[in-house]
């Protein structure tokens, strides 16, 4: 087995990317198989920073060929390096046959593979959702499968923060299924094995270590997650600025210590309770009627299969059945029942296709609606749930 351009420029990289991240996050490798592993696999794991992928990378002793969703592609710097380690795009929430064909290539090949099955960084702390169709990806690979847990990633790097924090970051890999157990499994099977495996819930966690993480204006931002308020009911009312949050509404003032805890709150001390609270209010929201206006929203819009983005700055009305988009460049009504693959990238990106076209919506968390009350309650209508 040759050694490709991508194995050689991530031999080149690797040592001083490892030092360089290793002190940034304070890494401690609590077991690592990957670093004798010569033979294909596919690595799993919990995806909490944007460096994951990176991390797991120097720490293995061969180059993972990595799922990338298709954004990462738009900056001229990442796509050359994500080009030079063999990554492969992938069109979020999308049925991308063309990146599956790659991924069997690759094992083919004896490369070893790897993918998030959330789909997306999570947002509060605990591991998302996984893809329905991971199961079905393993039984298809047929070679080993390796889990990644990152403890202290989500603290160290919390996706709606402003900021980072400096704390530790405890990184444990782990053999999920061997050959054996994927060729007696069904893929639904062992799609409910992965998810009771790769389930972190960091609060948990950290109660246990008691780990400061720290860092400056520890709240900021936090208004792009959390976006009903406990003490009075209020939607998208929260604001934030330096380690404080507050509602505009009743005034509640709420605040984050360096353990990322939730101080000032008589019912949530962190963000996975307080979201999966506010998540049961999504019906109820619906229900009542809304209409949330936008100004100035960043709008990206490109034909699907076209390198060329048409930009505008527009007005958005967001209202239980439709998106109505008004700018220099035009104005359209988008019905909610017409949009598919809708996903959520990077902290304020919001991404749906129409017909031919993809769309980016980009929010700004101190002059626009929640990004996460968009997407969920987005989300929970296109899929009906509501």
């Amino acid at each position: 087995m040759g050694l490709t351009r991508g194995d050689v420029f991530y031999r080149f990289l690797k040592p001083p990317v490892r030092s360089y991240l290793s002190w940034i996050y304070n890494i401690q490798v609590k077991s690592n198989p990957l670093k004798d592993l010569n033979e294909p696999y596919l690595l799993l794991g919990n995806h909490v920073t944007n460096e994951d992928p990176i991390i797991s990378n120097v720490y293995a002793n061969r180059l993972i060929r990595y799922v990338a969703g298709d954004a990462n592609q738009d900056h001229w710097l990442k796509r050359i390096l994500l080009t030079q380690l063999e990554s492969i795009p992938f069109a979020k929430n999308t049925g991308d046959a063309k990146s599956i064909r790659v991924l069997v290539r690759h094992v083919r090949a004896g490369h070893p593979v790897g993918l998030y099955p959330e789909g997306g960084r999570n947002w509060d702390g605990a591991t998302d959702e996984l893809v329905p169709s991971t199961g079905k990806l393993i039984k298809l690979l047929k070679v080993p499968v390796y889990g990644i847990i990152f403890k202290g990633g989500y603290l160290s790097r919390p996706r709606w923060a402003a900021y980072p924090r400096k704390g530790k970051l405890v990184m444990e890999i782990k053999e999920l299924f061997g050959r054996d157990t994927i060729a007696r499994k069904t893929p639904d099977e062992l799609q409910a094995l992965l998810v009771e495996k790769l389930d972190h819930n960091e609060y948990v966690w950290q109660r246990a270590q008691r780990i400061p993480f720290k860092g400056k204006r520890l709240a900021e931002h936090i208004e792009r997650l959390l976006y009903v308020c406990p003490h009075c009911n209020a939607v998208n009312t929260i604001k934030s600025k330096g380690d404080q949050f507050y509602c505009t509404a009743c005034d509640s003032q709420y605040s984050i210590n360096v353990y990322g805890e939730i101080l000032g709150c008589n019912d949530f001390s962190d963000t996975i309770s307080w979201n999966q609270w506010q998540r049961k209010f999504l019906p109820k929201i619906i229900g009542e009627g809304f209409q949330y206006v936008n100004e100035d929203v960043l709008l990206s819009k490109k034909e699907i299969g076209r390198k060329l983005w048409q930009r505008d700055t527009v007005k958005l009305v967001f209202s239980p059945d439709s998106l109505e988009i008004s700018g220099k460049k035009g104005a359209e009504t988008i019905l909610l029942s017409d949009i598919s693959g809708l996903s959520i990238t990077f902290q304020d990106v919001v991404e749906f296709y129409l017909d031919k076209f993809k769309y980016r919506l980009r929010f700004d968390p101190q002059r626009h609606m929640s990004v996460k009350l968009f997407y969920d309650l987005l989300g929970t209508l296109v899929k009906g749930e509501h």
